[in-house]
């Protein structure tokens, strides 16, 4: 009996001829239920980083959305606010520096949310940019700096998350988290930091499964070294070209949004791009 198309052809079409093409090795056959883990694996390691950015279909996308930008004010958050700035008229910037909002804060994030939606009438999409490195031992780590680490990388997502949800249940929205390539591994230095954006990777996983029957998108944004005023403040002047751009990060994460999927950890490669 033929096991496979290969043998198909080979009993029933004798005369056919059989050539091998070369493959990609991410092109693989899922035969058992860990195949499909390492189908997730291969994902998050850029299989599908390089997105199209078609501005058109971006904009008919986002045109009639509120958009709310948590960390808003620097780095990918403003690169971020500024591109959506171009697609709808409904971008609203929240940040510990201009709005005094504080994802570690849950009480802060209530009300800054609150605020929005009798502002606003909705909240479509929530994307939130915060993050906080610092690179040390840990040992030489203050308990202040531990306790903000751990509070915005990791409890802040959680807040967001919680608060967010009622608003996104109504629009049927979408939340989106950002990541860091360092959750794939723990990294010396900034051990807090990689292990709790490894947490952010697992919990945007499982509330897109939690909330999938409710409508809500959940996807995090995986970019690797950006050139960011917190990277260069950690790791000083690296050469440009070695990293992606703030600008490049938000096109792919506007891109990402237009899609619709949820439970995705979007990575972003800067030879790809």
């Amino acid at each position: 009996n033929a096991t496979d198309d290969f043998g198909v052809v080979l009993k029933y079409l004798p005369n056919e001829k059989i050539r091998t093409v070369p493959g990609e090795e991410s092109n693989f056959k899922r035969t058992y239920p860990q195949d499909i883990y390492l189908a997730d694996s291969l994902i998050k390691d850029g299989v599908i980083q390089k997105l199209e950015y078609k501005k058109n279909e971006i904009y008919e996308h986002l045109k009639d959305k509120v958009i709310v930008i948590i960390g808003g004010s620097a780095g990918i958050g403003k690169a971020i606010a500024k591109e959506c700035s171009q697609h709808t008229k409904s971008t609203i910037i929240l940040s510990r520096e201009t709005t005094k909002t504080d994802v570690s804060n849950s009480q802060s994030i209530k009300l800054a949310l609150q605020n929005i939606y009798t502002e606003k009438g909705r909240i479509d999409i929530l994307i939130n940019t915060t993050g906080y490195l610092i690179k040390k031992p840990l040992l030489l780590m203050t308990e202040e700096e531990l306790v903000d680490s751990i509070y915005i990388n990791y409890i802040g997502v959680i807040n967001v998350a919680r608060y967010a949800y009622e608003y996104l249940r109504k629009t049927k929205g979408m939340l989106i988290n950002f990541t860091s390539s360092s959750y794939t591994r723990g990294r010396a230095f900034y051990s807090i930091y990689s292990s709790s954006k490894a947490g952010v990777s697992n919990f945007t996983q499982a509330i897109a499964e939690e909330w999938q029957p409710d409508g809500i998108k959940v996807i995090a944004i995986n970019p690797e070294r950006t050139d960011t005023p917190m990277r260069k403040k950690n790791f000083g002047n690296e050469p440009k070209e070695t990293l992606l751009t703030a600008e490049q990060v938000a096109k792919f994460t506007l891109s990402a949004i237009s899609l619709e999927h949820t439970g995705q950890i979007y990575s972003i490669k800067n030879d790809l791009l």
